[in-house]
Order: structure tokens, then sequence, then C-alpha cells
């Protein structure tokens, strides 16, 4: 199941039909019973099933959630409408006893009843999903905590700015994206709402568009100070998935949290200015079950960007990008892509690359993003 949610459905003249008035009636009243049921946020909805006189529901205290160990694949993968099974496993793993609620309505897909697919997604605001492969990327701005309040704001708010540019120019050309991100206070953890190795590599066009914009803005804006330098790491992985919903179904926020947060935690805190570290990772390319490794995927990201030649940006419009991993030159004048070590504050060693963007435009002086690998020295290593 998508994570989004469905479009209003359209007429046969174009416009955008409003749900029916008991739809809406039932979705509220639905959002209002799982919110208290969700108690502020103490338990977790875990499953549910549709039942003769309304909905059966597994709710879970959150500290429990987590301290089970080896629960059943479907407490936090898959849809959360389950099987009679499968539900009584989820239910049996946490010694819960379903909740039973009566209802005013049908759940089906009759003209007078409310889908399971619109249940699925207002449920979905209160459960915790992990998803097993995700890219993230993770923007830092350096020495951020030694900005004045005003500047720290005005900063971020750039950030924001180029974000919104760069997400809307790769759904303009047909890159599969919903950006989502979260703040770390000095940054963002920008993540793609929609799944699948189509998805990721649109995050990282994502990202290349963003340090289009921001390196233009930085350029032409009038107060340099506005426009901060950063350091970004993107890794691809595993995390978990909740929500902060609002009152009356009020659009709340999303948050994740893993092992591809925690790494890119651990690398940005080595990375230096104007750097990009790309993570150590395999990710499965389900079309043909076979996993890709950094270099390659890289190389696939090369590639959606070599269709991107119609950027109008303040330093001129795109021309191309060269975007790879980078690494020291052996003998025959080659360079070879080289692995790289962080060890974190814990002892801990994280394996990462080096990477360089490259933007290049129809006029002007290209914009360089990225440390070239003969400048690699300390932070990093050979592993």
């Amino acid at each position: 199941m998508s994570d989004t949610a469905d479009e209003p459905a359209a007429a046969e003249d174009g416009n955008v039909l409003a749900p029916p008035i008991a739809e809406s009636e039932a979705a509220a009243g639905l959002y209002n019973i799982f919110h208290n049921v969700w108690r502020f946020g103490s338990n977790a909805l875990v499953g549910w099933l549709a039942s003769p006189g309304g909905i059966e529901i597994i709710a879970v205290p959150k500290i429990r959630l987590f301290g089970t160990s080896h629960p059943p694949r479907r407490v936090f993968s898959g849809e959360r409408r389950m099987g009679r099974a499968t539900f009584a496993e989820v239910a049996n793993a946490f010694d819960v006893q379903p909740i039973e609620i009566r209802l005013d309505w049908t759940i089906g897909d009759g003209p007078d009843e409310i889908s399971p697919l619109r249940v699925e997604q207002i449920f979905s605001n209160f459960a915790v999903i992990k998803t097993d492969q995700r890219a993230v990327f993770l923007l830092d701005i350096v020495g951020f905590s030694k900005l004045t309040p005003e500047l720290q704001a005005s900063q971020l708010s750039t950030l924001e700015f180029a974000l919104n540019i760069a997400a809307e120019a790769a759904r303009e050309r047909g890159f599969p994206v919903d950006p989502m991100r979260s703040t770390t206070g000095d940054g963002f953890y920008v993540w793609n709402r929609l799944k699948g190795i189509d998805a990721d590599i649109g995050l990282f066009v994502v990202l290349a568009l963003f340090v289009t914009y921001f390196g233009a803005l930085k350029r032409q804006i009038v107060m340099p100070e506005a426009v901060p330098e950063i350091r970004t790491c993107i890794g691809l992985g595993s995390h978990y998935t909740y929500r902060q919903p609002g009152e009356s179904g009020a659009q709340g926020s999303e948050y994740i949290v893993g092992d591809v947060t925690i790494s890119l935690a651990r690398l940005i805190d080595k990375a230096r200015g104007g750097q990009i570290l790309v993570g150590d990772f395999f990710r499965l390319d389900e079309a043909v079950n076979q996993w890709v490794s950094p270099d390659a995927f890289v190389e696939r990201v090369a590639a959606a960007l070599g269709r991107i030649t119609d950027i109008a940006t303040p330093s001129g419009r795109l021309d191309h990008y060269s975007f790879y991993l980078t690494g020291p030159r052996d003998d025959e004048g080659r360079f070879k892509i080289q692995v790289l070590k962080v060890v974190d504050k814990h002892g801990l060693s994280h394996l990462c690359y080096n990477a360089k963007l490259n933007i290049h435009f129809d006029a002007g002086e290209p914009l360089y993003f990225g440390l070239p690998h003969f400048v690699l020295m300390g932070g990093v290593s050979r592993p």
C-alpha cells in the first residue's frame, strides 16, 4: 500500500468531486475514535479488521511495542488491516485483548459505506511502521550554534526555500518524489514519502537540484550570510516512521528514526564543510531481484540527472551534471572509487564514500559541490 493519500475523485468534466457527506462524517468519527485510543501517543495502533457491527483494533503501549523480542513481522510491516489469523497472532504476541468498537456506519465498498482503504489511511496516522529500505539525506549548517538567532532563522529559511524549489522541479520532470523533512535543529533530515528504488533515485535527484538552486542563491544573494556553508550525507537503510496526529483530523507531523538516520548522524559529525558523504549500502532492485551497490546506484542517479537539461537558475540555464564517487588515481592514471571509514564518538566504525557534484551551465562558471579526493585529510580515512 502506498504511503500517500488517495487523490479526490474527478468528474467527467474534470472537476474534483467532494467525498460523500456520509463518508466524510464516518472518516471524522473514526479519526476521533482512533485518537482517543492513541491516548496522546502512549499507545500505538497496530492492526484492525472489520467486524459485522463495526471494527476491531489492536492497541499496544509503545513501551511494550518496542520492548518485545522477535514480534511477528506484521507488527511493523505491511498494511495495518489484517486477516483474522494474523490479527490473533499479533494480539497474542503482546498478550492484549482486541478492542471491539461498534459503529453507526459500515466498512465496505458500497455507496453508503466507508472504504477499507480510507480506514487504512486514517488508522496509519496512529501506527508505527518499519521501512526496510529508503534513501534519506541530512543537511547540516556549518557553525550554526555560533550564529545569532536571527541568522539561524534566516539560514534555515534559505534551506527550506531551496528544498521546496528542488522538490517541485523534480516532480515537474516526472520523478516520483513527495519529500518530507524534519529538523535536526541545525539542518534537516529529508526523505521521500514514496517507496521503491525509483523513488530513492528521485531523492538523490532532489539533493542535486537543491544544491543547484542553493549554490546559485549563494552566488547571487545580496546578504551572503543568509546562505550558509553546508555539509551533507546521504544514505539508504531501514527506519521506523511515526506521526504526531493533529486534533480532529488536522495534518500532523511525520518523523523517522532508525539505522539510516543514526548512520547519517554519525557521518555528518565527521564531514567537512562543502562535503558530500554517501553511506555504504546495498539496495534491492525489486524489478530484477538484484542488489545494487553504492557505486552502481550513483551511476543510475547520474543517468537520471543526465535527462535534466532545462533548469533555469540565477547562474544560468543548466547544461549538464557530473555526479560521481571519488578516489585516488592508480598507476595507469585512472581513478578508483575509495571506500572511507568514519569512527564515531562511541568508537564504532561507519563505511562511506566521498562524492562530487559538478553543475555546468550553458554560460558562466560551473558550480562545484563536494570535496576532491586529494583534499581529504582527517575526519575520514581508508579502512
